[in-house]
């Protein structure tokens, strides 16, 4: 180790599974980082739904990074080679730019080229160091290692059937006001509302919404594609059916509402930066965010300060009164790691999220409930899939959930985090929806449509309920009563229940519907008009 340096803590990284370096990385290229600096005082513990909200000002004055300390990070690391280029007090953010060479001197690191299966990228082994001037103040470093974090969910139909503006949709599939009206949504199209979209890749495409639109039957709505860190808003790279999803499962529900795609690379570095940037947008002020995106928490691709950091914008999130939607995952119990464990996946995982899990229609316009979602063995690589569900590794069981006794299946795990808390339909093939995408019309699905379909909810309570009355934190209110902990649980009175069908996909095993809340489907899927009247007044 360096003199004048120590080891950053949550810092350590290991080199993914199948990687194979190849040689140092060019020392010549001028690549950022992004540093995390300490709050002025610490997040207050959060155990509920926050009696009161607060302003992002007053979350800015009070829990942001001083600017002494911004300062001082700024110079020291001007000392060692390095520009500050961006810094944020809000998000306690400062980014740094430089080559490879002064960024391996100023963290005490080497960074060399990986070859992988999947994705190639520039990767570090080991801890990251910092100077000793600053080694309380900086509490995380982002974007010296830029792997892949984040999953595509379902992944676009290629040939498929172009459709004009005049074609009929399929009778078996679902335009999103079908599913409005099967979750009994309160009445609204989105007006005054704008909803969040976070996205790691692919491209949003007006052409492609607007003929989704004319097929919906919907008026086109306003969407604006941020770009949070230089990456591409507009990429065809096999994501952008992802991304069009998203907005058009919103745009089928909420119509009149503005649309906010936070675009970013899919690194921690970029999660990082999205999620700050849209739960720190004054200007668009989401009442809502939706993520399809994620990892497996426990499979060493997140390091500890990063899974830290999103956590703590999380609950920033939760305490400015911004709900945010998460998918559980489409590979059932595994979370598509095969080592024969139960794994679920993060930032779904986070206790400050509303997480979203899978089902299935049985039968178009029927009438009975919902089913578990599982295709095949339930895993996508073997053009399966199902829903995520199960217990946390990382996050310890919140006081709110202290009535679930569902136990993780890994032996020796600890009480953790139990997710999913909603579900809704996200079945492909029995119960697909609409997406028009690189201007063909194709079935699609996965907790990816679930979750904007539930932000789309969120959206539509946030207008049912006024201005200054924003729904926010919802999930510890599913587990409670209006009076907190006493009475019938808001997720019993707001959603069906859904009792048949499993997840597993691992050696292990995996979880089972059954009456009442479960690891499978949460509560249920949402009736959207009683789920309304069960929360509690602001």
């Amino acid at each position: 180790m360096a003199v004048g340096h120590v080891i950053l803590p949550g810092s350590k990284r290991v080199a993914m599974p199948g990687a194979r370096a190849t040689g140092r990385a060019n020392a010549n290229a001028t690549i950022e980082v992004s540093l995390k600096l300490r709050r002025i005082a610490p997040l207050p513990a959060l155990t509920g739904r926050p009696a009161a909200t607060i302003s992002r000002r007053t979350l800015a004055a009070k829990y942001g990074a001083a600017p002494k300390d911004i300062a001082k990070v700024s110079a020291v690391f001007k000392r060692l080679g390095l520009t500050t280029v961006r810094a944020d007090a809000g998000s306690r953010t400062v980014r740094l730019s430089g080559t490879v060479a002064a960024m391996e001197a100023a963290f005490v690191v080497r960074l060399f080229d990986y070859v992988h299966p999947d994705d190639s990228y520039r990767g570090r082994v080991g801890s990251i160091h910092v100077p000793v001037d600053v080694q309380n103040i900086v509490e995380g470093v982002f974007g010296l290692d830029n792997r892949r974090v984040v999953r595509r969910r379902r992944q676009p139909v290629r040939g498929t059937t172009r459709m004009h503006s005049a074609a009929t949709v399929p009778a078996s599939w679902y335009i999103p006001s079908e599913l409005a009206t099967h979750y009994n949504f309160p009445p609204g199209d989105g007006s005054g509302q704008a909803v969040g979209i976070l996205e790691f890749g692919g491209g949003y495409f007006a052409d492609d919404l607007r003929q989704f639109c004319t097929l919906a039957g919907v008026g086109v709505p306003k969407v604006s594609a941020i770009s949070t860190d230089g990456t591409s808003t507009s990429a065809h790279d096999g994501a952008e059916g992802e991304v069009m999803l998203d907005i058009e499962v919103v745009a089928g529900v909420c119509p009149k509402a503005t649309i906010v795609a936070y675009f970013a690379d899919f690194t921690e570095q970029g999660w990082i930066t999205a999620i700050d940037a849209a739960v720190h947008d004054a200007a668009n002020d989401p009442g809502v965010v939706s993520a399809s995106w994620g990892y497996a928490e426990d499979a060493d691709i997140w390091t500890t300060a990063a899974m830290t950091q999103v956590n703590e914008t999380l609950q920033e999130a939760a305490m400015i009164g911004v709900t945010v939607c998460l998918a559980a995952g489409d590979d059932g119990s595994s979370d598509a790691i095969a080592d024969g464990h139960a794994h679920v996946d993060f930032p779904g995982s986070s206790p400050y999220v509303l997480s979203v899990g899978g089902t299935t229609i049985p039968v178009k316009n029927g009438k009975q409930p919902d089913i578990a979602w599982k295709e095949g063995d339930g895993l996508r690589a073997d053009n399966g899939g199902s829903t995520g569900g199960g217990c946390s590794a990382i996050f310890p069981r919140p006081v709110w959930q202290n009535a679930v006794k569902i136990r993780s299946v890994n032996p020796g795990a600890i009480a953790g985090r139990v997710v999913p808390d909603v579900a809704a339909n996200a079945d492909w093939v029995a119960s697909p929806y609409l997406l028009v995408v690189d201007g063909q019309a194709q079935a699609n699905g996965g907790t990816s449509a679930a979750t904007p379909l539930c932000a789309s909810l969120i959206a539509l309570m946030n207008a049912a309920r006024g201005p200054g009355k924003r729904v926010g934190f919802l999930t510890p209110v599913l587990y409670q009563g209006k009076g907190g902990s006493t009475g019938t649980p808001a997720g019993a009175l707001g959603c069906t229940d859904v009792t048949s069908g499993d997840n597993t996909t691992d050696a292990i095993g995996g979880y089972q519907a059954g009456k009442g809340y479960d690891a499978v489907s949460g509560w249920g899927t949402p009736n959207g008009k009683k789920l309304l009247a069960a929360l509690p007044s602001v």
